[in-house]
């Protein structure tokens, strides 16, 4: 009888798995995800925190000695301009970065000055002005212009705005 190699007197070793493999994608994904937030977070403290302002500004709408109260109120070239009337701020590149709306100074009639010009007072503002080089205030139809200041001065002075005469 032949021996056959398979079969001498010493067992053979079971195999022995080997461990699998632990993928380190999922540590990845974890890492990634708290990094992504952190960063997040720190942008939304940076953007809602800093650099942002509040600007103040009037409006003094004059008439001549024809205007009536009603011109005042926003009749006879001055529609445009009236209690809740839009007023917008822009920075540098035109993008509007704020609106706010005109409101009537309270308490205030319309005042006689100078021998006959009318005055309505307005008041207006922009909360929470994100930073810019300079800023542009409009407000009005279409036909009237933008005034610009720049950053220092819109922040120290706010705009004070004067139509008709």
């Amino acid at each position: 009888m032949t021996a056959d190699a398979n079969t001498c007197g010493s067992p053979h070793p079971e195999p022995v798995a080997q461990p699998a493999a632990r993928s380190r994608k999922p540590l990845f994904l974890v890492v990634g995800a708290v990094v992504a937030a952190v960063i997040a977070a720190a942008l939304v403290v940076v953007f809602t925190l800093s650099g942002t302002i509040a600007v103040n500004g009037t409006l003094a709408l004059l008439c001549d000695y024809k205007c009536t109260k009603a011109t005042a109120d926003g009749y006879d070239g001055y529609r445009d301009l009236h209690d809740g009337s839009q007023v917008t701020l822009v920075d540098e590149t035109g993008q509007i970065v704020a609106t706010a709306e005109l409101r009537r100074t309270p308490g205030e009639d319309t005042n006689i000055v100078n021998g006959g010009v009318w005055v309505r007072t307005f008041t207006f503002t922009f909360a929470d002005v994100p930073d810019a080089d300079r800023y542009g205030v409009h407000v009005g139809n279409s036909n009237r212009g933008t005034l610009w200041k720049t950053a220092e001065e819109t922040e120290r002075e706010g705009f004070h705005l004067t139509i008709g005469g």
